[in-house]
């Protein structure tokens, strides 16, 4: 049975949907066809958000949730690039609390970012207890500091027989150079991890054929520009989200749906900085084809 349905009182004849998608419609001199079920329809949307007359009917999806479109926007692409280059990562955040309602607001915003194939699998994990994120940045740090251990004894090891460093391994012995000072910092009070932050947001998801990686990271891109316009700063932390990877203790510690992988890691708050100029960044490389 077709999940869509058209009203023949109302449709005009134009033929926009089967234009739209080949899939789920078939337009034979002016007659259209739905075939929209499980094995066709993606659940996109697009044939009723592109129908004018409101002939279009989608059974499994909220037709009370499309709301009507600025057929005009004003949007002004230079104010937009300087929107996004405001963006910092943002490090150091007030003592205060962000409103339940704005994180509500954050996580619904993301039901409307792409995934591939719209498969919809991205999950969010959404931590403001203390202890949570505290125990969190402890692990991740006990990891790094026992990989950064046994990656110098074994270059030591190497060394001391004359023998010559795998190029693997020098890659995880410089990167163990860069981040030995975790260890210190935790020892001198601070958060090298989490920062302290009073929001830990965690993107991920079960097993995918698509893009379960991407879908989360445009996901959380999503959310990092629209917390701007609330106030918030936000920092991606790619050191818990390779420690998730590589460590049982720190992925079981985030207490996600069996199966599910975290893509991408966002902390979130009130920044306690504010920086008065756009920075700096190495010209973007690029190849155009005419």
């Amino acid at each position: 049975m077709t999940w869509v349905t058209i009203d023949q009182d109302k449709c005009n004849g134009c033929g926009i949907c089967a234009t739209a998608c080949l899939r789920c419609f078939t337009n034979r001199d002016g007659a259209i066809t739905v075939h929209a079920d499980e094995l066709n329809c993606n659940l996109c949307g697009h044939c009723v958000a592109l129908c004018s007359t409101d002939a279009i009917s989608h059974s499994q999806m909220d037709m009370n949730n499309f709301p009507a479109v600025d057929a005009s926007p004003q949007n002004d692409l230079d104010v937009f690039i300087g929107f996004v280059r405001r963006r910092r990562s943002c490090r150091s955040y007030q003592n205060r609390e962000v409103p339940p309602e704005q994180l509500e607001k954050l996580v619904e915003m993301c039901r409307y970012a792409p995934t591939g194939s719209n498969l919809q699998k991205v999950q969010i994990k959404v931590v403001t207890n203390k202890e949570k994120i505290e125990k969190l940045s402890d692990l991740t740090v006990d990891f790094f500091v026992e990989m950064i251990e046994q990656v110098e004894n074994q270059v030591n090891r190497l060394i001391s027989e004359k023998k010559d460093i795998p190029r693997d391994l020098q890659d995880l012995s410089d990167f163990a150079k860069r981040y030995r000072i975790l260890g210190t910092a935790r020892q001198n009070g601070l958060d090298p991890i989490l920062y302290k932050a009073p929001v830990l947001m965690l993107f991920h998801s079960p097993p995918s054929p698509s893009t379960p990686k991407d879908d989360c990271i445009i996901a959380a891109q999503t959310v990092v520009l629209a917390s701007m316009t609330a106030g918030l700063g936000t920092c991606y932390i790619g050191l818990l989200r390779v420690a998730a990877e590589r460590s049982p203790k720190v992925y079981e510690a985030m207490e996600l749906p069996a199966g599910n992988t975290v893509h991408s890691i966002l902390i979130m708050g009130y920044p306690k900085l504010k920086f008065l100029k756009a920075v700096d960044r190495k010209p973007m490389i690029a190849q155009w084809e005419h």
